[in-house]
């Protein structure tokens, strides 16, 4: 007498098959969305530094600053123009502009903006008004500004 409760090997083979087939359809899709994600986390990344710097600025009363260069997939936090840590972006996404953006112990800051893109040629920028106010938005063309 034969137990129902198991599956023969053709039931698993077959579903073994179903499976690659779907995994093969799925990957190359999967390719296509990561350089959105490296771009969406490469914002996010830079915007939650550029909080933390300004509420450092206020707490230590000096001045905080976020250094970065044109083609670079890395930036520097500076404390009163002094190096404190060097952070590397997402692989795939590169910084297009150089520039500074600085802190004061007020909240202040210069207004600047982090030009973003990714491999796929998508951009995003993190603007930083002269109040301290730090947004993200998507410029229309990469050469423009939002």
């Amino acid at each position: 007498m034969l137990s129902d409760g198991g599956f023969t090997l053709l039931e698993m083979m077959v579903a073994l098959a179903v499976l690659g087939i779907l995994t093969a359809i799925a990957i190359p899709g999967w390719h296509s969305l990561r350089p959105g994600y490296e771009l969406d986390s490469s914002t996010r990344q830079i915007q939650s530094e550029m909080h933390h710097i300004k509420m450092r600025a206020a707490a230590e009363n000096i001045g905080f600053q976020l250094v970065y260069n044109g083609g670079a997939s890395q930036y520097e936090i500076q404390r009163n123009a002094e190096a404190l840590a060097t952070k590397q972006l997402p692989e795939g996404t590169i910084i297009t502009k150089a520039g500074t953006i600085s802190f004061s112990p007020r909240g202040t800051a210069n207004a600047n903006r982090v030009r973003l893109r990714n491999s796929a040629g998508v951009c995003k920028q993190i603007v930083v008004s002269a109040t301290g106010r730090v947004r993200v938005c998507k410029p229309g063309d990469c050469s423009g500004d939002c």
